[in-house]
């Protein structure tokens, strides 16, 4: 019974795949096109590519074969992933149709943009993640938690959800056209906000100090007597929170704006 435990491990430990590794500090990491995607920033000086392989992703007549795509890609990474590097930028591409769920970890010392433009896949994740950061999304939702470092965020048909568990230092632009921006902060953020809601509402559980806010085409400075704190008029505001800070620039052009205290 132990001889047949040890060579069962051995041969799981044998067939298990490697995760793919390449230098990526101070460098641009772009993805693109990628299905199952999440990215978390980490100290260390490589990008480290992890898959999670299931039944489905296992095809025994490709065993000992490479996949390909009819754009020339070639996976080079074993997890249906293309990653070429020419100087100084890392490019990764999926190869191929529906892919695994892929976890990267990118250095914070790295750039990274993101493009995903298919129905195919779903939401991104990005997490812990302190470099610059730039997404573009059509049909499906950004999901931020403790991204620290510059972000500019653009979907079309789905939300952006961020989350920070300390104050944000670094500039944050959030824009979806057709759906939610939904945003939570300590209460101790310090703030300048630009907000913006072309057909929906904006809703707060903060104070903000407003110093102009545009309704129906017209413009109001300091105004005293502003809606509720729980619900501010569409249109566009510029304000703080906590006497001011870090820009905030939030847009949700058809759908609704919602800042939270955590």
């Amino acid at each position: 019974m132990l001889r047949i435990l040890l060579l069962l491990c051995l041969t799981s430990a044998l067939g298990a795949q490697q995760d793919f590794k390449i230098a990526a500090a101070g460098k641009t990491v772009e993805f693109r096109e990628i299905d199952h995607l999440t990215i978390v920033g980490g100290s260390g000086s490589e990008m480290v590519v992890e898959a999670k392989l299931n039944g489905r992703d296992k095809d025994d007549r490709a065993a000992g074969l490479r996949k390909i795509s009819a754009s020339g890609l070639k996976d080079n990474t074993g997890f249906g992933l293309s990653v070429t590097e020419r100087e100084g930028r890392i490019l990764v591409q999926q190869v191929g149709g529906e892919g695994s769920r892929v976890t990267v970890r990118v250095p914070n010392s790295a750039s990274v943009t993101v493009e995903q433009s298919t129905h195919r896949g779903g939401d991104l994740q990005i997490s812990d993640f302190g470099g610059e950061l730039d997404v573009s999304m059509m049909y499906h939702t950004v999901n931020l938690e403790n991204v620290t470092g510059p972000v500019a965020v653009n979907t079309v048909y789905e939300d952006i959800v961020a989350r920070w568990d300390s104050p944000p230092t670094k500039e944050v632009r959030l824009h979806s056209t057709y759906s939610d921006v939904d945003v939570t902060l300590p209460a101790a953020t310090k703030a300048d906000l630009r907000l913006n809601t072309g057909y929906g509402n904006m809703y707060t559980d903060f104070d903000i100090q407003i110093k102009t806010q545009t309704v129906a085409g017209q413009e109001r400075e300091n105004e005293n007597d502003r809606d509720e704190p729980h619900r501010v008029s569409l249109g566009n505001l510029v304000g703080t929170i906590n006497g001011g800070g870090t820009l905030l620039s939030l847009t949700a052009t058809y759908d609704n704006l919602y800042i939270r205290k955590k």
